[in-house]
């Protein structure tokens, strides 16, 4: 029995060594970088063999290899496709471990393997198939004996991996909020630490933005072929959406991409240079692609879809490549200021007040209203729980509504201390219609984008004053800025409108619980007596 254990044992190692030899034995000289490898081949595409003609503004992007890099892009850029040669390039000529290529679903997986890698893979069986092996997971690639992962990022599930070289995060801006962070715990152990991030924006301050604004921002300027100056075609965009893009204007009897210093000449899309905006950030590579110097969509084609369009936001965040909010779904800072009066921040009021109180990094953020006219008395941040009772006290609250989590404990010792008064505040995202109240259990629950529409709508109706303009009310007015209104898509396919954080929005909250409850005053008839 021994013996015969001992030859199994061997047969299996001798199985696993040859399959493990047959990954690394072919030896391959390193050509050089992506750019280099894809044209010596060259790569074969679906279009045809790999080229930079017409992708000009790919040579330098296919030539660096700096460990962070972040993709703010229109569709159709090439940006997918070079994400994929770059995984592919370092893991037959590099001495990484592997690579993990996240996706926002775990559908897109078994997509993107059929449609991108298969094809890729077949149509160059030299270059990339005899180094490729499949495995019985459509997830997993093994490329000279490199693991390339790819994953989806809507459960814990996806982010857990062995440990990585480099994460690709495929459509950035449509990921769960904390995924790099939990992603990047991959590349503790790692000597590369490579990060590649693309996505076409959505929101402005949010995802792929708001990491390209930590960058150097590169853009590509185009040479003018009269008066030799650069022109960058993004800068003459109106981010409002009020008018076309001002550098697509009619010359010569067509539609051209105009040099904006001679205003004589029409831009070539070859013929640029990529130029950091800020040259001193030095540790964050990031570049902007815009269809506005495609070779394959001409300037006539992207203003009569910007006359065309239904929505602003899909003209941006797929043709120009920016972010983009409508004006309804984002309060601004402006917005918010033009509701100042000549009243100070009070520390009083006879009442009746509604209060509204929201409980995150570790300090209270406090709104205080009332009625006849509606209007804001009291806007104020507070440390301790122990102060909330005597600013009940003070504005004589009659409904207060508190934030119920993280420190419920604390939520509920202030609600048995004013019974029928104070009330904790639970989102739900199934609640439909009116807020819940149960007077029994001091709880209300609300549906988070219902609630926060109708307490925007009391800014954006100027239906609600504010005291006079102080440091307190721009610090309130920023929080309202904070948040904007998005349409989100489910992997079931269905969608719907959610609000993201933009930046600290703690005010923004406070003002919807006080909303809550001041709404709630006007269907009451106990709502406006007075409560010492």
């Amino acid at each position: 029995m021994a013996k015969a254990h001992r030859v199994k044992t061997k047969d299996l190692f001798s199985d696993f060594a040859a399959s493990l030899e047959s990954e690394i034995e072919i030896p391959i000289e390193n050509p050089g970088t992506v750019g280099d490898w894809a044209t010596a081949g060259p790569i074969e595409l679906d279009k045809g063999p790999f080229t930079f003609q017409r992708h000009e503004y790919l040579i330098e992007p296919y030539n660096d290899d700096h460990p962070f890099q972040v993709e703010m892009k229109s569709t159709q850029m090439g940006n997918t496709i070079r994400a994929l040669l770059r995984c592919m390039h370092a893991s037959m000529f590099r001495p990484i471990v592997g690579i993990l290529y996240l996706f926002p679903s775990r559908t897109g997986i078994g997509d993107f393997s059929r449609s991108r890698v298969a094809p890729l893979i077949a149509s160059n069986p030299e270059m990339l198939g005899r180094y490729v092996r499949d495995t019985d997971s459509v997830g997993l690639k093994r490329v000279k004996g490199k693991n390339l992962i790819f994953r989806g990022t809507r459960s814990e599930e996806g982010l857990r991996s062995d440990p990585v070289d480099m994460v690709v995060y495929d459509e950035f801006d449509l990921f769960p909020e904390g995924v790099e962070g939990k992603a990047s715990k991959r590349l503790s152990h790692s000597d590369f630490k490579w990060q590649h991030y693309l996505s076409n924006p959505i929101l402005p301050d949010c995802g792929i933005d708001r990491l390209f604004q930590t960058t150097d921002q590169r853009y590509w300027l185009l040479k003018c072929p009269r008066c030799g100056k650069y022109t960058c075609l993004e800068d003459y965009v109106d981010r409002t959406g009020k008018e076309p893009p001002a550098c697509l204007v009619e010359l010569g009897g067509e539609i051209v991409r105009l040099c904006m210093h001679c205003r004589d000449a029409a831009l070539d899309p070859s013929v640029g240079e990529w130029v950091a905006k800020f040259p001193s950030v030095q540790d964050r590579r990031g570049r902007h692609y815009s269809q506005l110097f495609s070779a394959f969509v001409s300037p006539k084609e992207i203003l009569d879809e910007y006359y065309s369009a239904r929505k602003l936001n899909d003209f941006f965040n797929y043709t120009i490549g920016f972010p983009y909010v409508e004006a309804e779904n984002r309060i601004s800072r402006e917005e918010v200021l033009a509701l100042c009066g000549n009243e100070g921040i009070a520390s009083s009021d006879k009442g009746p007040c509604y209060m509204g109180v929201d409980q995150r990094d570790k300090e209270k953020h406090v709104v205080i209203g009332k009625r006849h006219p509606d209007r804001l008395v009291h806007i104020g941040k507070y440390a301790d729980w122990e102060e909330l009772p005597r600013l009940i006290k003070n504005f004589h609250v009659t409904r207060c509504v508190v934030d119920a989590q993280p420190e419920t404990n604390s939520a509920r010792k202030l609600a048995n201390q004013f019974p029928g008064r104070v009330f904790l505040c639970y989102y739900s995202e199934h609640q439909k219609g009116d807020y819940v109240w149960n007077e029994g259990r001091s709880t209300v629950t609300a549906n988070r984008t219902e609630s926060l529409d109708q307490s925007g709508k009391d800014i954006k109706d100027e239906v609600i004053g504010l005291p006079w303009h102080c440091e307190i009310v721009e610090e309130f007015a920023t929080h309202c800025n904070n948040v904007a209104k998005k349409l989100e898509e489910k992997e079931d396919g269905s969608s719907k409108y959610t609000y993201v954080r933009l930046g600290v929005d703690h005010f923004r909250h406070a003002f919807n619980y006080e909303c809550i409850a001041r709404h709630q005053a006007a269907k009451s008839f106990f709502g406006d007596c007075d409560v010492s």
